[in-house]
C-alpha cells in the first residue's frame, strides 16, 4: 500500500523542561525542536491517539535527548516521534543492545546446528582451548552466568578502560584477535552467578562467527540483519568504519560530544550501530514469529530471567544499552503484538522511560 508522511513540528519549551535542559548542561538546546513524522496510509489505518502520545511523550522527556527517536510498534502499524533532526532512518550506537543480536544469532547456530548450548567456548575458538575462559558454554556466555567480568582483567585492560570511559574517550580499541588473546589470560569468578559481561558476549559472537567461517560483521548481516532488512545496522571497528559518516554524534550529560564505543572486539556486546526503524522490524519479526533465532527470547534453565541476550520478565522481553554518548532501550509484549524503541544521542539512562512508554501504551 502507498504511504504517505505527516510531519507536525514544536518548538517551544515550557519552563519546567528548559530547567531540565539548563540542569544538564544543555543551555544551547533551549530552541530543540521536536519533529513528528509518521507513516500513513492513503487509507488511513493509523491510531491519531497513539501518535499524539508519542509527540507528548517526547515534550515531556526532552531533557533526556540531544537528537532522539521514538516508536512505537502495534501489531502492523509503526508510529513514531523525534527530537532535533533524527528520523526513522539515522544511526545511533545502541551499546549494548547489541547483546541480543548475538544471542538471537546463537540461537540461530543452534537451530541450524552448527552449535550447541552446552558446547565450550575453546571448541570454537581454538586458541582458548585448555584456558578457563574456553571452559565456559555458550549458553552461559549468553545469559552472564560464565563467571567472565564485564571487561578482561588480564594485561590491566579494565583499568585502562575505566580510564578511557572517564574522560568520555572509546574504552574498546582492540580488534577481536587481541580480546580473545586477552581472554586467554583470564581468571573466572563464581561460574553459575549472574555477572554482567560485555567481555562474555563479545567472545561469543566471535566464536560464532569463526564456526561459520566468516567474519561476526559478516555473521550478523546474513544471518540477521540481512534477512530482516535491516539495513542502517552496522558493526563497527575503532581503525575506521564505513557507518562513521553515517553515525550521529553522540554527547555526554554535559552536552559535549564524546567518543563512540567503536570497536571490532566488542561489536558483538557493545558496538553496534542501528537505527530505530531497523529495531521496529526486529520487533515485528519477533511478534509475528518469523525472526532468526526466535528461541532467544525464551528463558534460560539457567537464569529465569535471561533469555540468549534478552532480559526476560513476565509481560516483556527487553535490553537497554548506554555508553559514552547514547542511549538507547526496547521494550517487547509479544503476546500483545507491542513494542517500543527510544534512541538518544544523549548519554541519559533512558530505560525507565520505555517501560513508562510501553506501561502507558497496555
Amino acid at each position: 500500500m502507498a504511504q504517505t508522511r505527516e510531519c507536525i513540528s514544536a518548538g517551544s519549551l515550557d519552563n519546567v523542561r528548559r530547567s531540565t535542559l539548563l540542569a544538564s548542561g544543555l543551555a544551547g538546546a533551549a530552541g530543540l525542536m521536536i519533529v513528528s513524522c509518521a507513516e500513513v496510509p492513503d487509507a488511513p489505518e493509523s491510531d491519531d491517539q497513539i501518535q499524539a502520545h508519542l509527540e507528548e511523550f517526547l515534550e515531556e522527556n526532552s531533557g533526556a535527548f540531544e537528537e532522539g527517536v521514538a516508536v512505537v510498534v502495534d501489531g502492523d502499524e509503526l508510529h513514531w516521534a523525534a527530537a532535533g533532526q533524527a528520523d526513522l532512518q539515522s544511526v545511533f550506537e545502541v551499546a549494548s543492545l547489541s547483546k541480543p543480536l548475538t544471542g538471537m544469532l546463537l540461537a540461530d547456530a543452534v537451530d541450524r546446528g552448527e552449535v550447541g548450548l552446552d558446547d565450550e567456548l575453546g571448541e570454537h575458538l581454538p586458541d582458548l582451548a585448555g584456558t578457563a575462559a574456553g571452559s565456559v558454554t555458550l549458553e552461559e556466555l549468553a545469559t552472564h552466568t560464565s563467571g567472565l567480568p564485564l571487561v578482561p582483567t588480564a594485561g590491566g585492560f579494565a583499568d585502562e578502560s575505566d580510564a578511557l570511559r572517564g574522560q568520555s574517550q572509546n574504552p574498546y580499541p582492540i580488534t577481536a584477535d587481541e580480546l580473545i588473546e586477552l581472554a586467554a589470560g583470564q581468571d573466572l569468578g563464581a561460574a553459575g552467578s549472574y555477572l554482567y559481561s560485555n567481555m562474555g558476549v563479545s567472545l561469543l559472537g566471535h566464536a560464532l562467527a569463526e564456526q561459520a567461517g566468516v567474519t561476526y560483521e559478516d555473521l550478523l548481516a546474513q544471518r540477521l540483519t540481512g534477512p530482516l532488512g535491516m539495513d542502517r545496522t552496522f558493526t563497527s571497528h575503532h581503525q575506521g568504519h564505513e557507518s562513521d559518516e553515517l553515525l550521529l554524534p553522540g554527547h555526554d550529560r554535559s552536552g559535549e560530544e564524546a567518543e563512540s564505543f567503536a570497536s571490532e572486539a566488542f561489536s558483538p556486546s557493545s558496538s553496534v550501530r542501528s537505527s530505530a526503524g531497523d529495531y521496529a522490524a526486529l520487533i515485528q519479526a519477533i511478534n509475528d514469529g518469523e525472526a532468526p533465532g526466535l528461541a532467544a527470547i525464551e528463558s534460560s534453565d539457567l537464569d529465569a530471567n535471561m533469555g540468549l541476550g534478552w532480559v526476560v520478565e513476565a509481560d516483556f522481553i527487553w535490553h537497554n544499552g548506554i555508553s559514552n554518548g547514547y542511549a538507547s532501550i526496547v521494550f517487547i509484549a509479544p503476546e500483545e503484538d507491542l513494542g517500543v524503541v527510544v534512541f538518544s544521542n544523549l548519554a541519559y539512562q533512558n530505560t525507565h522511560l520505555g517501560r513508562q512508554l510501553i506501561d502507558s501504551l497496555r
